[in-house]
């Protein structure tokens, strides 16, 4: 009797069903990883702006100001050259929400020529529920904490 070289079908059942199960283990990990850096990449990029608007209002000797609107996800840079600049929190991913921005009595910061500015937040959250918390000091200088489900 001789012996036949190769796999049985019940073998290759078996190896197909483990690649496709460790595949969708990726897939769903890899779209987490995603929306998550999504997320920081949205709240870096506030606490980049803040600071430049730090930079710009101390070295032009020029008052700057961002405004939040909560409702449409977005951000209104004043003054801008040349003229005002909206950034939409969309740009990041469809899933990130504004949820709250306050900063002493509204929704905008002013950054003086000192540098100096009102302490305030501002909360993000993506669609998992993980949040990106910005918090700005009186002195401009800010902090952003993560809290990844």
């Amino acid at each position: 009797m001789k012996f036949k070289k190769g796999f049985t079908l019940v073998e290759l059942v078996i190896a197909i069903a483990l690649v496709a199960i460790i595949s969708a283990i990726a897939g769903l990990n890899l779209y987490t990883f995603t929306l998550n850096r999504n997320l920081k990449s949205a709240a870096r990029a506030i606490a980049s702006d803040f600071f430049l608007c730090k930079g710009k209002a101390i070295s032009e000797n020029t008052k700057y100001q961002i405004a939040f609107d909560v409702a449409n996800g977005s951000y209104t840079i004043q003054p801008g050259t040349p003229a005002a600049v909206t950034k939409h929190l969309s740009e990041f991913g469809p899933d990130i929400e504004l949820v709250n921005a306050s900063f002493g009595k509204g929704h905008t910061i002013n950054f003086y020529t000192r540098g100096t500015t009102a302490p305030g937040n501002i909360k993000l959250k993506n669609s998992r529920q993980s949040e990106a918390t910005i918090k700005v000091n009186i002195t401009g200088r800010t902090h952003v904490a993560f809290d990844i489900q």
